[in-house]
């Protein structure tokens, strides 16, 4: 009889979500010209896509909204320069999902729809933070013609790329 043992990678989980916000940045700038131009702005979040997956693939991981605030505010002072929204908006999509990941199987779907609805909320909700101090849109077909399209199909362009390596990444964390 096998007894189960507490997860013990999580230095290995904080690497995989430094590695992430380190592409977000890198795919910013590197696309830049094509992904955030004042028509189109499509923000890769790959952090957001790899925390999600670590609620669905390891659901061991106990401390994931410790990690999303963490990396939340990281995010915040490094890429947006107003400290909070990120940190606020990231622990609160990981919970909910963290809430609803006994009904989502490990599928590409639904993990891939978990990813679109969480985007989605993310920039809804960034958008409306965003306005209430001064910094947002205030048009809803502008927000969702300039801001929302261009972030989804930009992130789900992202997660078709890290989907196979990243959940074969985190199930060899499970194992070990």
């Amino acid at each position: 009889m096998q007894t189960e043992h507490p997860f013990t990678g999580h230095g290995w989980i904080a690497l995989l979500l430094f590695v992430a916000l380190l592409l977000d940045g890198v795919l910013s700038l590197v696309l830049g010209q094509w992904l955030l131009t004042p028509q189109f702005s499509g923000v890769p979040q790959l952090t957001l896509i790899t925390l999600l997956m670590i609620v669905i693939f390891l659901p061991e991981e106990q401390y994931v909204v410790v990690f999303a605030v963490g990396f939340g505010l990281l995010f915040d002072v490094v890429y947006t320069g107003i400290l909070g929204i990120t940190a606020l908006l990231w622990p609160v999509i990981v919970y909910i999902a963290v809430q609803l990941r006994r009904y989502i199987p490990r599928s590409p779907l639904f993990v891939g729809a978990l990813v679109v609805i969480a985007v989605t909320l993310f920039v809804a909700f960034n958008d409306v933070l965003n306005q209430l101090i001064g910094y947002g849109t205030s048009a809803f077909v502008l927000l969702v013609t300039a801001h929302l399209g261009p972030a989804l199909l930009v992130n789900v362009v992202g997660f078709a790329i890290v989907y196979l390596p990243l959940s074969r990444i985190l199930i060899n964390l499970k194992r070990s």
